[in-house]
């Protein structure tokens, strides 16, 4: 039982290292003067057609679309919206954890003065939930990616551009349920390990909503690159970002 125990906990760290990841690249670098630390930064929510988006192909979603009343479009206009919401939300909570306060503004007041971040998201794909689940391994992956821009507001002025992101954040490489069950085979504990290795994947694969678990991920990324501009400028210190 030990053992089973032991290899349980190795398995659900090898999926929790293995969850959502994400990558930001800076497209356009800040060239100009040393900018004064902003009293504000102005998230908006991300722009996305509903066109833009991928539903998921697993078995249960596709027959559940097919028998429900509710019409493809409805369901990826709501998943837009929940990336937006998603995108934004954790920016500003990101920022503001880091010594840079910010806030939720589509529309930022007239005059403000501060930084301004819009953004696209360029795609959602939810992947396949059942392959995720089953196989892992990047198989059925789902993912969101995104540009995301920075400008300074000064008055009444024109916002004045300053550096731009490009990012992609995906589901990982978890190992899923017919990958556990052929290493939990080990110390004639079959039974219990294949159980709980695959119901603790699949089970994290349920609780998570796919679109803003990547959308998660991939607002840290671009919050922490935001973060390192700050410290460039000396807005923040850089153990901010610890």
């Amino acid at each position: 039982m030990r053992r089973t125990a032991a290899f349980i906990r190795l398995g659900m760290i090898a999926m929790l290292a293995a969850c959502s990841h994400a990558q930001v690249q800076t497209t356009e670098s800040y060239l100009g003067p040393p900018v004064a630390r902003p009293d504000h930064i102005f998230v908006s929510y991300f722009s996305l057609s509903p066109d833009q988006v991928r539903l998921d192909q697993g078995i249960g979603p596709r027959i559940m679309r097919a028998a429900g009343d509710q019409p493809s479009g409805a369901q990826e206009l709501q998943a837009v919206r929940d990336t937006q919401a998603a995108l934004a939300e954790r920016l500003v909570d990101r920022l503001n954890k880091y010594g840079l306060p910010a806030e939720i503004a589509t529309n930022p007041p007239a005059g403000a003065r501060g930084l301004l971040l819009q953004g696209q998201i360029v795609s959602i794909d939810q992947g396949n939930r059942t392959r995720r689940v089953l196989v892992g391994l990047g198989a059925g992956r789902s993912s969101v990616s995104a540009d995301a821009q920075l400008y300074a507001l000064s008055g009444t002025a024109s916002p004045r551009f300053m550096t731009a992101f490009q990012g992609q954040a995906d589901s990982g490489r978890a190992p899923g349920a017919a990958e556990t069950m052929g290493a939990g085979a080990a110390g004639q504990r079959i039974a219990a390990s294949t159980a709980l290795t695959g119901a603790t994947h699949a089970g994290a694969e349920t609780r998570r909503t796919t679109d803003t678990a990547e959308a998660t991920a991939l607002a840290d990324a671009i919050a922490l690159r935001i973060g390192q501009f700050g410290v460039a400028q000396g807005w923040i210190p850089q153990t901010a970002l610890q």
